[in-house]
């Protein structure tokens, strides 16, 4: 489980108020301090500590390569607070021992109780990362891996904890709409229905389950190095996301061994306390933006962490949602730091109308005299195309036509008898034109 990706994002369920179980009553914990100990990123930073875990596979007109939003955003300028000291837990019956910001010992009951990220790779920031293809609203997509990081520590040998992941795919992923109760703007998001009995979301595309009991290098180290130690990469076993549909994860922590109310987990190895020791599983929360620098990218896709941020009595919770994480209200901006790998069969046609119509490039490109060539084009309705060949003399030396649905298409010509040197073509679909060039050798 360790070595290909190193960062998570918690933002899990995330819970505030007054706290009661087993006749433990007026345990309130700090809405401040529930994510942990704030360290700041400096732009860039994410970068070189992700660079060398994506691995990128791409043709003329297929994409296959891991994806990076947060990694983006940074390359953007965009700096970042990670937290430390911010474990997930199934409910809030343990006291996590930790150091606050002025390094002294503290305690608070468990506020994280998942982890998610929702995955839009239409997103305007994918587009700053070289290489990287951003996807048009037009084209559909397979994520077929994902990948999140983590700090564990388990310091009772012999007993095996577990991680479980839920990914969704499509109409399993809710659309949402947020209001700013101050300014009345609504905000578009997304989630997923979360069941508060289970500690994981309510009917998943898929679920992994992935046994975990070796403590990770560098557990008590604070620096956000210490979580590039880690990883955990999985085969979500997915379909195709459709054109408009988006998909996402979420991360559940069961414990291999039972706990009772104000058992400790420790963060921190100077402060340890004398209770029962539970697992830690620790993921980091990066939020965008710093006290010095608050967040300035504007990006409004729905590529974002999710959790429940609520009322909460340690086993109950009384929303059924998961909160999404980059509303322009608090608490905005917070991630988990997913990756995932992405393939689509066609991303050439980048440059699209309003409407959503394209024009592709040509390929293979140079063709060979006698044989075909590849047109491929986007349409943003269903419509009759034609496409014509010209040589450099406005001679038309070939032509195509036929009804073809929205979305990507292709339509192939013949290039038999045409002579070495430059031809243009020409879509004709509706109201679009547009042309292009590419060569016979």
């Amino acid at each position: 489980m360790k070595g290909l990706f190193t960062k998570i994002l918690a933002v899990g369920i995330i819970a505030s108020g007054a706290l009661v179980a087993n006749g433990q009553e007026n345990v309130t914990e700090s809405n401040e301090n529930r994510l942990g100990t704030p360290v700041p990123v400096v732009p860039g930073e994410l970068e070189g500590l992700t660079k060398e875990f994506l691995t990128k596979k791409h043709g003329k007109l297929a994409v296959e390569e891991w994806y990076d939003y947060l990694n983006a955003v940074s390359q953007n300028g965009e700096g970042f607070t990670y937290f430390i000291n911010s474990s997930i837990y199934p409910d809030s019956l343990p006291v996590q021992m930790f150091r606050d910001d002025n390094d002294n010992p503290t305690t608070g009951h468990v506020s994280t109780f998942a982890v998610g990220q929702v995955f839009d790779p239409k997103s305007e920031l994918f587009d700053v990362v070289q290489d990287n293809y951003r996807l048009s609203r037009f084209n559909a997509y397979t994520i077929d891996s994902m990948a999140f990081f983590y700090k564990y520590n388990n310091p009772n040998p012999g007993t095996t904890d577990t991680i479980v992941v839920n990914v969704y795919n499509n109409n399993d992923v809710v659309g949402l709409t947020y209001t700013n109760n101050n300014t009345g703007q609504q905000w578009r998001s997304a989630s997923m229905r979360y069941n508060p009995n289970t500690n994981a979301g309510y009917s998943p595309t898929n679920t992994i389950k992935i046994p975990i009991s070796e403590s990770t290098p560098n557990f008590f180290d604070q620096s956000l190095q210490s979580f590039f130690q880690s990883s955990i990469s999985f085969a979500t076993g997915l379909s195709e996301t459709n054109r408009d549909g988006l998909t996402s994860f979420t991360v559940s922590f069961v414990p291999g061994m039972t706990h009772s109310f104000g058992d400790t987990i420790s963060n921190d190895s100077a402060y340890q306390g004398s209770a029962t020791k539970l697992s830690s599983f620790q993921p980091l929360i990066i939020r965008q933006g710093t006290v010095q620098n608050p967040a300035f990218l504007a990006d409004t896709s729905m590529s974002h962490g999710v959790f429940v941020w609520d009322f909460v009595r340690y086993t109950e919770r009384t929303t059924e949602y998961f909160y999404p994480g980059n509303l322009v209200t608090t608490p905005a901006r917070q991630h988990v730091y997913g990756l995932f790998k992405l393939a689509s069969p066609n991303v050439s046609v980048d440059d699209l109308t309003a409407n959503g119509y394209g024009l592709g490039n040509a390929y293979p490109n140079p063709a060979s005299a006698n044989a075909t060539v590849n047109i491929p084009f986007t349409l943003g309705n269903s419509e009759t195309v034609t496409v014509e060949m010209f040589d450099l003399v406005g001679k038309k030396v070939a032509e195509a036509s036929d009804v073809f649905v929205a979305g990507e298409n292709t339509i192939t010509l013949s290039t038999n008898n045409l002579n070495a040197g430059v031809y243009m073509y020409t879509i004709h679909a509706g109201g679009y034109t547009a042309t292009k060039k590419f060569s016979v050798k």
